[in-house]
């Protein structure tokens, strides 16, 4: 348990990086040989790979206690084609990052919400609830920042 809190918190490090990139000014820092970190970017990607790691959580949890039933393995899903969906967007339209980290932002709560209903129904150790509204402060709350700074 002490693992998953510190490797949870942890996690948290490329979000507050990209922050930190997206207010400082112009969103990015050049750091070495003409290589540029985007703010907006990282925060973009990092965030679509976190929601869909989050997702997958419930794939685990659909082959241990619901193996034959498909919605949660599409419940799984969703935030993957979610947060693929924001940062192909990001790709494609950079000028509308801000709005898209508030999209991923949302997309956060929302399957929080969903992490909560399925605590109470005993599919998580008792712990992990108290970490995933922790983790979703931090992520969602520095997207959210980060994205109303941006537009």
């Amino acid at each position: 348990m002490r693992l998953a809190w510190f490797l949870g918190i942890s996690g948290l490090m490329p979000f507050i990086a990209g922050l930190i990139l997206t207010l400082s000014g112009d969103g990015s820092a050049v750091v070495t040989n003409g290589l540029s970190l985007d703010g907006p970017q990282i925060m973009l990607s990092y965030g679509a790979i976190i929601l869909s790691f989050m997702g997958a959580i419930h794939w685990g949890t659909a082959l241990e206690r619901e193996p034959d039933r498909a919605w949660p393995y599409g419940v799984s899903v969703l935030p993957a084609l979610f947060g693929w969906l924001v940062w192909g967007l990001s790709l494609l339209n950079p000028t509308e990052s801000g709005l898209l980290m508030i999209a991923l932002a949302l997309g956060f709560v929302i399957l929080l919400i969903f992490d909560l209903v399925r605590g109470r129904a005993g599919d998580f150790p008792n712990w992990y609830p108290r970490l995933r509204v922790l983790l979703t402060m931090g992520a969602a709350g520095t997207l959210a920042l980060a994205g109303v700074y941006s537009t």
